[in-house]
């Protein structure tokens, strides 16, 4: 009897204590901070941040590298650069200068003996530590053959200009004169033209500048005389159509023309050697339509043209922009400088 009072005390105790403890406020488990993880690296750009340090940095632009065969090259500096690497981007540009040319005379004939000089331009790094780009020119020289040709090899370079062409009795037309390390081919050399110093023809020419109305009112432009009027005939005849009623920030038609009668033009791409004229491929006007907002000046820009008098009977070419407004003083405003062959040839030196 004893054993059992003894349990059901014991039983009874743990009762109350289990009640007393269930009872009581609940307080709150602490954090615990979490485990620090390995600290994580962006991702490496080889070209921008070395290898042994494996850190981010900001790259600055250093040099932009022009390119013979795709966009120029941005090099990218940063004071933890790695100087090899950098010389080897640089020593990429350099390629080998594969240069075939041709050299021919005014009328077309293969022309010997022509000494071409050319300097090419081979990029370097004048100081890996510092990332400073520089370059050196090596110079280059061939005479034409019997079949005009030459070729140009045997350095490395981002580029070269031609520096002269030069042969006795003649001299070069002007020209392009910069090109890419691989620049022409057997097949389709680069072609230099070159004119006997003896021939040159007495050339009337002249530079102008004409103030306009620009209303669509035609102008007759005498070319002989180096005049201009609104009525009569001439050598071109020229307008401007522009409103002078505008408003700052609106959009207004603009449009201007030159026409030939008799003759007519044909345009050429600007810096054009312009030596001789076509015999023919000619059309009789040019016009331009464009739109402007008021306070604008509005303009053919230059243009560069031969053309064609008289029915074939005379030769020129010309240099013309026109203008308007041009300023305040001035609402419309041509600007020509022009030479005519009036013998009747087309060389126009």
């Amino acid at each position: 009897m004893k054993k059992v009072f003894w349990a059901l005390i014991l039983i009874a105790l743990c009762t109350v204590l289990a009640v007393l403890f269930s009872q009581r406020p609940k307080v709150p488990a602490v954090a615990q901070p979490a485990p620090r993880p390995e600290s994580v690296q962006p991702a490496r750009d080889p070209v921008n941040t070395p290898h042994a340090l494996g850190q981010s940095v900001t790259p600055v632009l250093a040099a932009v590298l022009p390119s013979s065969n795709g966009p120029p090259l941005l090099v990218y500096s940063n004071a933890l650069r790695n100087p090899d690497m950098f010389q080897r981007h640089v020593n990429a540009e350099n390629l080998p200068v594969d240069f075939y040319g041709l050299v021919i005379d005014q009328d077309s004939n293969l022309l010997a003996g022509a000494d071409v000089k050319i300097a090419v331009r081979h990029v370097t790094v004048s100081d890996p530590s510092a990332l400073q780009v520089g370059s050196t020119e090596i110079r280059l020289e061939q005479m034409s053959g019997s079949d005009g040709r030459f070729e140009m090899h045997g350095a490395t370079g981002d580029g070269f200009d031609v520096e002269s062409i030069t042969k006795d009795g003649y001299e070069p037309e002007p020209g392009q004169r910069s090109f890419g390390p691989a620049s022409g081919s057997i097949a389709q050399p680069a072609v230099f033209k070159m004119w006997s110093t003896n021939i040159h023809e007495a050339l009337i020419g002249g530079q102008k500048a004409f103030h306009i109305v620009p209303d669509g009112r035609p102008y007759f432009i005498n070319l002989t005389d180096g005049t201009i009027a609104d009525t009569g005939e001439g050598d071109l005849k020229v307008w401007v159509q522009y409103t002078n009623q505008i408003a700052r920030g609106e959009t207004y038609d603009w449009s201007a023309g030159i026409t030939v009668p008799n003759g007519g033009l044909l345009e050429e791409p600007l810096g054009t050697a312009m030596y001789q004229a076509p015999a023919d491929g000619y059309t009789p006007s040019f016009q331009l339509r464009q739109q402007i907002k008021g306070g604008q000046r509005g303009q053919t820009g230059d243009r560069q043209f031969y053309f064609m008098l008289k029915n074939g009977q005379e030769f020129g070419q010309m240099a013309i922009d026109l203008y308007a407004p041009f300023n305040n003083q001035v609402p419309g405003l041509v600007r020509i400088s022009y030479a005519i062959n009036p013998s009747g040839s087309r060389i126009l030196r």
